[in-house]
């Protein structure tokens, strides 16, 4: 980092107040007679200490530059965390300094509304933001708060206010930790995605493993809220991989970094589905051969959704196959439910095949109806039909509405 242009009458004046103790050397070197001893040695002592003031001077305002220097250097980073010091050193220095640090908390203020990978990725390329996307294959997750409405007409508005951003705050922190950028709050809900705009070859294993890390806090949540006297805040997510565009929309002044498509739409109808099953984390077919064999999926239906030509394979999240990290342990899905998943998929086998009664017959080996609101959806759907499936009828589910 340059020195500010402004620090040439700063070294100006150092050297003007030197200038007293050079002409009294000087005088002493000249005038010669029985004083100039003494006269030389005064002078030179006030030479002394003038250079040392001078030393001392400018070892401030080197060390002031510096520490200015590494507050640029946070910026471009945008480490904007700590409040910059004060720099020391001379007026014009200390200035430098006071505005740095405005700038600093302006951009801090400003870093709240934009993901900061957004920016740090337009700085790193030198790249101008502008209208405009490009097609990327992403993971996409929506979460919803299960009777948010009811919640928010029983209550007033500040009070709403305070539960929902103390909500906000730990699902925001827990989705960050877990590589998310997060697109936008909608009411109650989260979109949060990945491997855009930072590139992400694993966004469906860090996906999946973001809903069961969020899972798992929101139930936390839901105990730490009853115990403060505060609803319940019951949470349900969709995760979906698949393209789609994703880039600023809006208009010149005024954008939003966001992605588009329809699988956006899908990851948000599969969070709406867990209504339908009874689930709390519902993924798409890609998201589960994305994610890998480090998680236990249970197959729950074939899905049309409306406009869509072809139905796609939806699956519940049920949890890690094994804690691979410290303090995973409570994500790791249940052994009793694993243990009966060879038998869910021979009822699913069954049901999908139009045979209803061995289809009956497996599911009382895949679960406890009044302990399992899946196996309950599918002993309903079972019990509509005594007699089997009636003519033209299929397997798929249909959505009606977007």
């Amino acid at each position: 980092m340059r020195a500010p242009a402004h620090g040439l009458p700063l070294a100006i004046g150092l050297i003007g107040a030197a200038a007293p103790g050079l002409a009294l050397m000087a005088t002493a070197i000249f005038a010669g007679g029985p004083g100039s001893v003494l006269a030389y040695g005064l002078a030179a002592a006030g030479v002394l200490a003038t250079g040392l003031g001078l030393g001392i001077a400018a070892h401030r305002v080197r060390r002031g530059l510096a520490a200015l220097e590494r507050e640029a250097e946070d910026v471009r980073r945008l480490d904007l965390g700590d409040p910059v010091p004060a720099p020391g050193g001379a007026a014009e220095v200390n200035a430098l300094g006071a505005a740095m640090g405005g700038m600093k908390s302006a951009l801090r203020l400003f870093s709240v509304y934009v993901p900061r990978d957004l920016v740090r990725k337009l700085m790193a390329e030198g790249a101008e933001a502008s209208l405009g996307g490009e097609r990327r294959r992403l993971t996409v997750m929506f979460s919803d708060v299960q009777g948010f409405t009811g919640i928010a007409e029983r209550m007033d508005p500040e009070e709403l206010m305070r539960i929902t951003s103390t909500y906000f705050q730990a699902v925001t922190d827990d989705l960050l930790a877990q590589h998310a950028t997060i697109d936008k709050y909608i009411g109650d809900a989260v979109m949060a995605m990945w491997n855009a705009p930072k590139r992400d070859l694993a966004h469906a294993r860090h996906g999946c493993h973001a809903a069961l890390s969020a899972k798992r806090l929101t139930l936390r949540l839901e105990a730490e809220f009853a115990a403060r006297g505060w609803p319940r805040m019951r949470t349900r997510f969709g995760v979906h991989s698949g393209d789609a565009v994703v880039g600023n929309v809006g208009s010149s002044d005024r954008m939003s970094y966001t992605a588009i498509g329809s699988m956006v739409n899908l990851a948000s109808r599969l969070e709406g589905m867990n209504k339908m099953y009874g689930t709390q984390v519902l993924v798409s077919e890609a998201t589960r051969i994305g994610a890998g064999s480090g998680f236990v999926f249970r197959p729950v239906d074939l899905v049309q959704a409306k406009g869509a030509q072809d139905p796609i394979e939806v699956h519940e999240l049920v949890g890690l196959s094994a804690a691979g990290d410290p303090g995973g342990e409570d994500m790791v899905a249940d052994p009793g439910l694993v243990a009966r998943l060879p038998a869910w998929g021979e009822a699913i086998r069954r049901f999908r095949a139009g045979q209803f009664d061995s289809a009956a017959e497996a599911l009382r080996e895949a679960g406890d109806p009044a302990q399992d609101p899946l196996v309950a959806a599918y002993a309903a759907r079972i019990a509509r039909f005594p007699e089997g499936p009636p003519p033209g009828w299929s397997p798929v589910t249909r959505l009606d509405s977007k």
